[in-house]
């Protein structure tokens, strides 16, 4: 009984420096105040009055991104396109969940499905193909969110379903702007923050970087999750390109990308996408 008592105070112990250093890692980084609520879906933003003014793409310019071992000149017209005019393109994605988290993911799905939000293929699905409407962020909204430029990016299915649902942003961290991203979900964000790399005639998206990580922001405060990102985005024809996500349909693309998510040091999904001037 003592043994038992000690272990468990020790484990108390242990889980609350760990989240304590999660919190102290989250502190001095910038993330959208902008929570969710019961249900996200393609109208949350109207729910809370953030959509603004509509914009073309997910940033103004990738020139914002430039420093030495980033050169948006030398990144393919498709690949800048995608990122500067996205509402020009129609996406088809794909989602390969791998074990441990196979059955937590295809529970988990149901939820996503439910709230349209973070709503990905489950374990065994078909595609997915989305398009996208862009948004800055109201002002007054805009105004309560400490990160640069803050835009909405809303992806849905043809039917009108909500496949995802993001606050896109960057700040500047050590003299170097990354992305920040927000994705909000009941009571709470999910927030990413990335480096631009270059990556062959394309770019490559990283958590290695200042700030970088995956946080959860609550009202009760913001905590680094166990958690890392990488994108890849090339033009199609690069013979570097990610593998193209399996689609039911032959889907003519102008960009692959694929997106890999670990948790605790293990692969959590592979999304792959494929991108297609409409």
């Amino acid at each position: 009984m003592i043994r038992g008592s000690k272990a468990l105070a020790t484990g108390l112990v242990a889980g609350g420096v760990a989240l304590g250093v999660a919190a102290a890692r989250a502190e001095d980084v910038p993330l959208s105040p902008h929570h969710g609520d019961a249900r996200i879906g393609p109208e949350w933003p109207d729910r809370h009055g953030l959509r603004g003014r509509r914009v073309a793409g997910e940033m103004a310019s990738l020139d914002a991104y430039a420093r030495p071992g980033f050169d948006p000149g030398a990144v393919h017209p498709d690949v800048r396109a995608l990122y500067e005019r996205t509402s020009e393109f129609e996406m088809a994605l794909s989602a390969t969940w791998h074990r441990p988290f196979r059955l937590g993911a295809r529970l988990a799905s149901r939820w996503t499905s439910r709230i349209e939000q973070l709503n990905l293929p489950a374990p065994g699905d078909d595609s997915k193909r989305v398009t996208s409407d862009l948004f800055a962020l109201a002002p007054a909204a805009a105004s309560e969110d400490p990160r640069d430029d803050p835009r909405l990016w809303v992806r849905t299915t043809a039917d009108g379903e909500g496949v995802f649902v993001a606050l896109y942003a960057s700040h500047v961290a050590d003299g170097e702007r990354v992305v920040n991203v927000a994705v909000p979900l009941p009571g709470a964000s999910l927030a990413t923050v990335l480096r631009m790399n270059q990556y062959g005639t394309g770019v490559e998206l990283t958590t290695d970087a200042p700030d970088g990580g995956l946080y959860l922001h609550t009202d009760a405060g913001a905590f680094r999750l166990p958690a890392s990102q990488r994108f890849r985005v090339t033009p199609a024809d690069d013979s570097e390109a990610p593998a193209p996500p399996e689609t039911d349909t032959p889907f003519d693309a102008d960009v692959f990308a694929d997106q890999r998510i670990r948790l605790c040091g293990l692969p959590l999904v592979t999304i792959r996408y494929a991108a297609a001037r409409t």
